[in-house]
């Protein structure tokens, strides 16, 4: 007769095993891209070429460096606890708007909370009247840039009397992927969703031209666009690209990234081609990226708990109150799952 004691050890331990193995199943590397919208990310230094007089210490908002510190800290801890999340080892892309020049990249990546990583960043200043423009962050672990580019708006028709945000391309290898990128922040709507929606489906235009031109030169290259495009998913800005939008059925929930009038919008985007999911002639990678979920990282620290505004972003200004939040939008995020090659299995 069999000896229970040893049977029930033996069934506990093919549990433990099995657990394990599941563990190590379910903890499959994963890689997180991300966008951030920082709302106003402001050095306090006068700079005589661009409209910064609202961030300084002695404005109406009293921007001191105090405040100005205490910026880069919640904005440091907002990368730190995304690149925590799920079992990503820190951020490998991050599109950034409003920001103000390569100083407070600087700054930003050399804070305490996230200098392990050794963040590096591609930044380009643009002719914007408010100085804010986009950057890429990135860590060199997991992403090596290759070739870097702005794109102005600007043409005979299209923002002749005022400049706005160019659109920055980056090619480079996420791991074993040539990946192309389009870090943007598209015009506001200033003056009305209607009458300012031209402007945004030009932008839209422009970055559809990039993408066909690189496109000519190779048919698989993967395309990645980020930003914060003022338009929702289902605006015509959106939809006339044609590539897969991660976000689209949580917009369709009612899930957003920014508030306003008591209404959630999703302005912040991530976008795929359809290249992403084809497979790719000669693709001698150790891995593939396959999409795994699509976030809108609305931590409770980064909600607004109390006022007027509760459950919106905690913004770093209220009107010219300082309100000692982080912005005005919710980080987006895309979490991808690293998979073996079939040649590798």
């Amino acid at each position: 007769m069999p000896n229970n004691n040893c049977s029930l050890i033996c069934i506990a331990l093919l549990f433990i095993t099995s657990y394990g193995y599941a563990q190590r199943q379910y903890r499959q590397p994963q890689l997180l891209v991300g966008f951030y919208n920082c709302e106003n990310f402001y050095d306090t230094t006068n700079q005589l070429n661009v409209a910064d007089e609202d961030f300084l210490p002695n404005s109406e908002k009293k921007y001191t460096q105090s405040i100005y510190e205490n910026k880069v800290t919640s904005l440091a801890n907002v990368i730190h606890s995304l690149g925590i999340i799920e079992n990503v080892n820190g951020i490998a892309l991050l599109g950034l708007a409003e920001i103000e020049n390569k100083m407070v990249l600087n700054k930003l990546i050399s804070h305490p909370l996230i200098k392990k990583y050794h963040y590096q960043f591609i930044h380009f200043d643009s002719k914007d009247i408010r100085g804010v423009d986009v950057a890429l962050l990135y860590n060199p672990a997991q992403f090596i840039p290759y070739q870097n580019k702005s794109y102005s708006l600007t043409d005979q028709t299209h923002f002749t009397t005022y400049a706005t945000r160019d659109i920055l391309y980056v090619k480079g290898r996420l791991l074993n992927e040539w990946v192309h990128i389009l870090v943007n922040h598209w015009p506001s709507r200033l003056g009305g969703e209607k009458k300012s929606s031209s402007k945004r489906i030009w932008a839209s235009r422009v970055c559809k031209k990039i993408m066909d031109s690189v496109h000519l030169l190779d048919p698989l290259a993967r395309f990645m666009m980020m930003g914060d495009f003022n338009d929702n998913p289902t605006n015509k800005s959106m939809t006339q690209l044609q590539m897969e939008n991660p976000f689209l059925k949580m917009y369709k929930k009612g899930i957003g990234s920014l508030a306003y009038n008591d209404a959630w919008n999703l302005f912040d985007q991530i976008l795929l081609c359809k290249e992403w999911k084809g497979p790719k002639a000669g693709n001698v990678s150790n891995f593939t990226l396959s999409k795994y979920k699509s976030i809108v990282y609305n931590n409770q620290a980064l909600v607004e708990n109390k006022g007027r505004y509760a459950g919106y972003p905690k913004r770093t200004y209220v009107g010219s109150q300082y309100n000692a939040g982080y912005s005005d939008h919710f980080p987006v995020a895309l979490i991808f799952t690293l998979k073996m090659t079939e040649n590798q299995q």
